[in-house]
Order: C-alpha cells, then sequence, then structure tokens
C-alpha cells in the first residue's frame, strides 16, 4: 500500500497578541556597556495557546468520481462535454434522442414508476419534480394520478411521450455528483443496459487524501481543517467524507484498508491548480491559557531536563521548567518562579 506521507506539524495561536516576539535588551546606560559587549537577545514569557496538528498530503481536484450506468439500449445521439456542470432536471445523455434525466437522491432508480406505486422512490423522485418547479401532488411516498398529471407536464417539456409513468431507464439519480470527469461513450456509440456511460464528480473542489485507518478518528465528517494551497495561501476546510476502502498498490500483494478523505473547501481556489498537491492540517490537541516561550530559551541542564534563564536587570538566575507541546519557534512551559511578563535570555549570546 503507498501510505500517505505524514508529518508533525504544530502551530500556535496567540491568546490577543503575537506571541513573544524576539525583543533586543539593551542597557540604558550606554557608559557602562563596552564597545565590544553584545547586548543579550531576551524574549518576554507571554500567555496564550497552543496547538498540536498533524499535516498530511493530499492532492486538489474534484473528489472520487461517481460511474454511472444506462438500462437502455440504442445510439447515442448526445453527450455532455468532460468538464460541464450538470444540474437535477439536466439531460446526462440523450439515446435515440430520448433524454436520460440526471436527477437528485441517494436511491438508484430501479423500477418503472406510475399511480399506485409507493415507496421512498417515489418520494424521492416526487421530491425533485416539487423542486423543478412542477406542483399539484404531494411530495410522499405515494404516487398518485396527480403525481401523473405533474409528470405529463414535465414529460411535455422534455419533448417525450405524456405516459405520466416514468421508466426505469428514463431517469438516474446521482446524490452530489454534478461534473462530468470522464465519458464512457461518444455521439454515434451503440449502448447496452448495464453499461457505463459516464463518470461524474462533485462540482466543487476538494481536497482528497489516503490516511491509515487508524488515523481517520481524527478527521470524522465534519472535522474542521486548514488546507495549505502552493504558494503559501491556507485556506479553511472540513471534512466530507470518510470511506474506507482496500488499497490498490503492487507494493503490496495482501490488500490493506485505507481510509479515503475529501476535504470541502471554505473558499475558492484558482482553475490552474487542478491536480496541485495540498497539505491538510488537523488540529491533535491544544492548550489554553499557558505560558509561552521560544524554544531557543530552552538550556539543556547537566542533570537532565530543561531550564530558563530568568534575567532581572543586571543579573540571571536558571530555573528548572517542565516543557508542553512544542510549535511553530514556540513550547508551552511551566515551573516554580516563571510568570507572565519575565524576561528571558535566548540563543545567540
Amino acid at each position: 500500500m503507498k501510505k500517505s506521507v505524514l508529518t508533525s506539524v504544530l502551530s500556535v495561536i496567540a491568546a490577543g497578541t503575537a506571541l513573544a516576539a524576539f525583543q533586543i535588551h539593551v542597557s540604558a546606560d550606554t557608559e557602562e556597556t563596552s564597545a565590544d559587549e553584545e547586548p543579550v537577545p531576551t524574549a518576554t514569557i507571554e500567555r496564550g495557546s497552543i496547538s498540536a496538528t498533524e499535516t498530511w498530503s493530499g492532492t486538489l481536484g474534484f473528489g472520487a468520481a461517481t460511474t454511472v450506468e444506462t438500462v437502455v439500449s440504442g445510439t447515442v445521439t448526445r453527450a455532455p462535454e468532460v468538464g460541464a456542470r450538470l444540474h437535477p432536471g439536466d439531460a446526462l445523455i440523450h439515446v435515440d434522442e430520448t433524454p436520460v434525466t440526471l436527477l437528485d437522491g441517494d436511491l438508484p432508480m430501479y423500477r418503472d414508476l406510475g399511480p399506485g406505486d409507493r415507496g421512498a422512490d417515489v418520494e424521492q423522485l416526487e421530491r425533485n419534480l416539487s423542486e423543478l418547479g412542477y406542483q399539484g401532488f404531494t411530495a410522499d411516498d405515494e404516487y398518485t394520478w396527480l403525481t401523473a398529471e405533474a409528470v405529463q407536464r414535465w414529460q411535455e417539456d422534455l419533448g417525450v411521450e405524456r405516459s405520466g409513468r416514468v421508466a426505469h431507464g428514463a431517469v438516474v439519480f446521482v446524490a452530489g455528483h454534478r461534473r462530468v470527469d470522464r465519458l464512457h461513450v461518444q455521439v454515434g456509440d451503440s449502448v447496452r443496459g448495464g453499461e457505463a456511460i459516464v463518470d461524474l464528480t462533485g462540482g466543487d473542489r476538494v481536497a482528497s487524501l489516503e490516511i491509515d485507518v487508524d488515523e481517520r478518528e481524527r478527521a470524522e465528517p465534519g472535522t474542521a481543517v486548514a488546507v495549505a494551497l502552493p504558494g503559501g495561501e491556507t485556506i479553511p476546510g472540513t471534512v466530507s467524507a470518510v470511506r474506507v476502502v482496500e488499497s490498490e498498490s503492487d507494493d503490496a500483494p495482501d490488500a490493506e484498508p485505507i481510509a479515503q478523505i475529501e476535504v470541502a473547501l471554505d473558499g475558492d481556489v484558482p482553475d490552474d491548480l487542478l491536480d496541485a498537491p495540498v497539505e491538510v492540517i488537523v488540529t491533535v490537541e491544544e492548550r489554553a491559557d499557558v505560558l509561552l516561550v521560544p524554544v531557543s530559551a530552552l538550556l539543556a541542564l547537566s542533570e537532565g531536563g530543561y531550564g530558563l534563564e530568568l534575567l532581572d536587570g543586571e543579573t540571571g538566575s536558571i530555573v528548572s521548567v517542565t516543557t508542553g507541546l512544542f510549535g511553530d519557534g514556540m513550547v508551552e512551559v511551566s515551573g516554580a518562579g516563571l510568570a507572565e511578563g519575565d524576561v528571558v535570555a535566548v540563543a545567540g549570546r
């Protein structure tokens, strides 16, 4: 299995103002500082928030494709272009100049529908008719003569026989897929029932990635993430889909499950970024209202562990500290004698 590269990345969120910018400490009495002495680089202990994140490598695209098959036979007389955006009510394809109409829904069209039929597929059809503007019936699970009259009006607009019934092959229900990703047939081709005709993806760009199954609890649907685009821009996103599938790799003769993740982007991205690599950043741990210093302020103590050099005027003292989360050059610290606003020495002396 070709595993995605996981890189631990830690990010810091400042509380109020930016966290601990380096400050150059220079004595006010310039006469006491010789020309050969270097000023002591310092930083101030700040209070804020720090978070641990994990970064996964992904690709910008339109997500996994759904292959649509036809149940009718004949000659393809019209077909959409690759990249076309389709909406409920649009013709997915024409066979013998009869449209196969795309409608929204999770339940596939598996039978003819007409007056007297009941079921979830009836409700799905009626909901689509209502959203397309056809009224005069109740959108429930019963196909009545009122439904048939609305279907006749719809069929008249489509330019097909006004039967009041909907044949098995007249519509295709697809949930959430609206962009033509690939055509399996071309105008003039003969098709038979059960043959693939088109692949559809979602209409919006998403970040797609694969992670180990044991990591998927960090990327459940609805999880807020950040997506780093090429060029450095970062935009927010939300995990929109998680699928567990068997891996397909020549390097792994025994298939192993992997989690395929899709992230919906909360913002527009340029068209030229299609298929570009991105990084998906998810927060795995966060600490609020803690003391923070630059990592360069840490001193390795001879007895083990870390310390800080606290500065008080011309004097300094070494205090032992306990470290917590690290991120963006900052580290969470705690220990006796530490307080927000204290000045500490940093590397570079």
